[in-house]
């Protein structure tokens, strides 16, 4: 991974969101049983309007937050050193799907819980942002994937 600034790290998030939708989304036509069906349908929905919303970060934020260099922290804490590799999720339970979904979010809000101590001022604020969106729909995730299960 190449980020070396913000706007850098804000493209990459839209592009996880967009990849993980478009994963989702194939493994959604391949799956089995209904209620994996429904979760991956829910989930792909989900991701792509996670896209749309982290895009319009990118697109709202000062441009002084927006090329903050971050170079620095990532050669020092290669977080994500390649890109990510999206689990099959076709072939798995809905308990399955809901842990990778939740372990490939967690590696994105540590990204930016570490980025969160490196920047300041406008570029914290945005870094900070983007991580409450991150946690927030991860929740609301989590929540909805529980209502499926008591159904």
């Amino acid at each position: 991974m190449s980020n070396k600034t913000l706007r850098d790290m804000v493209d990459w998030t839209q592009q996880f969101h967009q990849d993980m939708a478009n994963s989702m989304q194939l493994s959604a036509t391949q799956a089995k049983g209904e209620r994996e069906r429904m979760l991956l349908g829910y989930l792909v929905e989900h991701e792509n309007e996670l896209a749309r919303m982290v895009g319009r970060y990118g697109e709202n934020a000062s441009d002084t937050a927006l090329n903050t260099w971050v170079s620095a922290y990532m050669e020092q804490y290669p977080v994500l050193e390649e890109p990510p590799a999206y689990p099959p999720f076709n072939g798995m339970t809905t308990a399955e799907i809901m842990t990778a979904v939740q372990d490939q979010h967690g590696r994105v809000i540590n990204i930016y819980d570490h980025l969160e101590d490196f920047v300041q001022s406008s570029a914290n604020e945005l870094v900070r942002d983007v991580k409450n969106l991150e946690e927030q729909e991860m929740l609301r995730i989590s929540q909805s994937a529980n209502r499926l299960e008591d159904i």
